[in-house]
């Protein structure tokens, strides 16, 4: 909010108050990354999931695989004649169960070699988002922290410039720098201290 000054003008924010504002959004910002990360995984897991089950039903191979499972096996040796038709119905069961067991066993190695390989695509793609989100981040905090030192540093020279400026503007002006560029290298040293806790705590 803005407050009334002596002369009837509203006052401007101040720069403490913009660049905390700005710090809480970066943090803000952070604290959300790895949970929208998280979501685009799972939903990435699952629509691959649906995609390879729609593949694998809708290939010929499958198919085939299918309709080997459920006629019997012409490769194997006739078996003798059973006597009587309970004996051959059962025979008969009993082969294109082995049939569909063999057929199921196929069809489950394929789609297992597939659901792994599309989890391990995912699981690579969703590192690698990690990392470039991180170092987004990094290169955004390391930009706005070096703006912030500029800033009060600028600051810093300004006021000293202002308060000398009445008697010696040659001497207003040295003073000004020297005193930006010390605040300056104070403030960067007081985020490279930070950044090397940060590093390894």
């Amino acid at each position: 909010m803005t407050t009334t000054a002596t002369n009837g003008r509203p006052q401007r924010k101040q720069l403490a108050d913009q660049l905390d504002r700005l710090d809480g959004i970066i943090d803000c910002l952070a604290d959300a990354l790895p949970e929208a990360v998280r979501d685009a995984v799972q939903e990435g897991t699952r629509e691959a999931l649906r995609q390879l089950l729609a593949e694998a039903l809708a290939s010929p191979e499958t198919v085939a695989l299918i309709r080997r499972a459920v006629t019997p096996d012409g490769a194997a040796p006739a078996a003798p004649a059973p006597a009587g038709r309970a004996a051959a119905f059962l025979a008969r069961c009993r082969s294109r169960l082995a049939g569909a067991a063999r057929a199921a066993g196929r069809v489950l190695t394929v789609v297992r070699a597939r659901v792994a390989a599309a989890a391990a695509g995912a699981k690579a793609r969703a590192a690698g988002v990690v990392r470039r989100a991180r170092a987004v981040a990094a290169v955004a905090r390391i930009g706005w922290e070096v703006k912030k030192a500029a800033a009060v540093a600028a600051g810093v020279g300004v006021a000293v410039a202002g308060v000398a400026l009445v008697s010696h503007p040659v001497a207003t002006v040295l003073s000004g720098v020297g005193a930006a560029g010390m605040a300056f290298a104070v403030q960067l040293g007081l985020w490279a201290r930070g950044v090397a806790r940060r590093l390894t705590g």
